[in-house]
């Protein structure tokens, strides 16, 4: 057996009206299903839009059945080096240390009385693969995740890294979808994060609706994804290679 790496590009753009289809950035990732199942995500990501701009350098770590084992996140914010950490986690605990130019050294241990389901780092593949979390069998519907973990509440992951935690985020299904992006056609799950319906919303932890198609061959990698409300983001593949050992 060997094991199969996927590459691919993801184009940042805009649907604010002044801003409409314009270039804010972009996203590179490898992306690697190991022999054993386990799965390994390195991603960097710009966001080149003031407001503020970012540069994020990290790894996600998910063993076979998909839960996070551990990773890595280096944020530069406005051209500044802002924080950068390590994460481990078991069953039982999760561990980050790290430094951040706001909170110094950091040294973190949560002990967990449940799995957590996923770990955001922030990269829009990283957020295609959150969408595992639902049971696809069960057809369209929602499902509610216990206890995930973040490295930031930021909308752009533009504060820490370090370790927080939520509970009951809400995933939704729709269903099985045709999608044509720049990089080809692909059959898709359609999903979105949460409850809220609320365009105009601009609070510091509700995230406006997020929409997320990820590809429907188990790899659960990004074709597109859209945030509307105050955020008018855009996100489509625009290259996609998968290849044995390489």
């Amino acid at each position: 057996m060997e094991h199969t790496t996927i590459r691919g590009k993801i184009r940042y753009t805009s649907k604010k009206k002044e801003l409409l289809d314009q270039d804010r950035g972009g996203e590179t990732f490898i992306y690697t299903i190991h022999t054993d199942g386990a799965r390994t995500l390195r991603a960097h990501c710009a966001i080149d839009e003031n407001s503020p701009r970012v540069l994020r350098d990290s790894i996600t770590n998910l063993d076979k059945n998909w839960r996070p084992t551990g990773g890595f996140v280096q944020i530069t914010v406005d051209e500044s080096f802002v924080g950068s950490a390590w994460f481990r986690f078991t069953d039982k605990i999760a561990e980050c240390e790290g430094y951040t130019i706001k909170e110094g050294r950091i040294s973190q241990t949560l002990n967990l009385d449940v799995e957590p389901s996923f770990f955001g780092t922030h990269p829009i593949q990283a957020d295609a693969m959150h969408t595992k979390i639902y049971p696809i069998d069960k057809g369209p519907g929602t499902h509610q995740s216990p206890l995930h973990l973040m490295c930031s509440f930021h909308h752009r992951g533009a504060d820490g890294p370090f370790l927080m935690h939520k509970r009951g985020l809400i995933m939704n299904y729709y269903g099985e979808e045709t999608v044509t992006v720049a990089a080809g056609t692909f059959q898709a799950h359609h999903f979105s994060y949460g409850t809220n319906t609320d365009d105009n919303y601009m609070g510091t932890d509700l995230h406006p609706p997020y929409h997320t198609w990820v590809t429907a061959d188990g790899n659960y990698t990004l074709l597109k994804a859209h945030c509307t409300g105050y955020m008018q983001t855009y996100y489509e593949l625009v290259e996609y290679e998968e290849k044995v050992n390489f």
